[in-house]
């Protein structure tokens, strides 16, 4: 949280220092505990990992949807040019057994999280990102490694390296008067930088900094936001075929539909319809090139 220094004097009068840092120690107090927990499975999913050891890793938290795990697993085989896709399964009981046979069907690593009451979508995410990194990442010990979320499609090659360069670490920008940050969907890291760090994926609402803004403590305040090079957004209107209408949506890095919102806030039914008809086009040879022109 920030310090007392940072507040002003109407958010000193209101006490919400002393809220930050209730629901900060609460946080943690959630999070040391949850990370003490062992998944069922860890230890063969750990062995089967071994040969990861020192190449790049990508890390997916599922959530509840596994047509859009299915989409980004099929995408990710024929784009991910440098990178092996892990699953980690974030969602209720009722829809594990039906993401863990979307990865099974796909030969990819599956693993489900230990399960996690909380429903506050942020803290839950945060959690799961945290576990992943104590529990397996920093166990399989990788050249590079990345979080991306499981509506995140990749439309064309892409290369882990190639986006990483010479940086610590890649990905969307999110800032904020007292700070700034990779954005969680959308974030990849050289792990002989911080790899060695105690990081810690939760949100500082309080620094303005969402799921991942409380490592701002240990990478993000060291870097120069001045010369890092960031990934871009924008919202581009995509076509599948030229029978189709277009519809608006978030493209990162020119590479990378996001489906958006398909979570706790599911409104994934409202556009199911468009993004079944993209990945059939995609099936069928459309190239990315005339989709993006629509």
């Amino acid at each position: 949280m920030r310090s007392l220094r940072q507040y002003t004097i109407s958010e000193m009068v209101k006490l919400e220092p002393f809220s930050d840092a209730y629901k900060q120690f609460r946080n943690d107090l959630l999070l040391n505990l949850y990370l003490g927990r062992k998944a069922e499975g860890q230890a063969e999913f750990l062995v089967d990992c071994r040969p990861l050891r020192g190449k790049n890793i990508a890390a997916v938290v599922a959530f509840e949807q596994p047509w859009a795990l299915d989409w980004l697993l099929t995408m990710s085989r024929k784009h991910l040019t440098d990178c092996t896709v892990l699953a980690f399964d974030n969602s209720r009981a009722p829809k594990r057994a039906e993401i863990a046979e979307v990865c099974r069907r796909h030969g990819a690593h599956y693993l489900a999280l230990p399960s996690n009451r909380t429903r506050h979508v942020n803290r839950s995410h945060g959690m799961a990102m945290t576990w992943i990194y104590r529990n397996i990442i920093q166990a399989i010990e990788p050249e590079n490694f990345a979080y991306f979320d499981h509506d995140m499609i990749p439309m064309e090659p892409l290369s882990l390296n190639q986006r990483l360069g010479e940086q610590d670490c890649f990905g969307l920008l999110n800032e904020s008067e007292w700070g700034w940050q990779l954005w969680a969907g959308y974030c990849m890291f050289r792990f002989d930088r911080v790899g060695h760090l105690p990081l810690n994926f939760l949100y500082d609402f309080s620094f303005g900094l969402d799921t991942g803004g409380r490592n701002w403590k240990y990478i993000y305040r060291q870097l120069d936001r001045t010369v890092q090079r960031f990934a871009d957004s924008i919202n581009r209107p995509l076509r599948p075929t030229t029978q189709d209408a277009p519809r608006t949506v978030q493209v990162v890095d020119d590479s990378w539909v996001h489906i958006g919102s398909i979570s706790y806030n599911n409104n994934f039914e409202s556009k199911q319809a468009f993004f079944a008809t993209l990945a059939a086009a995609c099936e069928n040879g459309v190239s990315w090139q005339q989709i993006r022109q629509g």
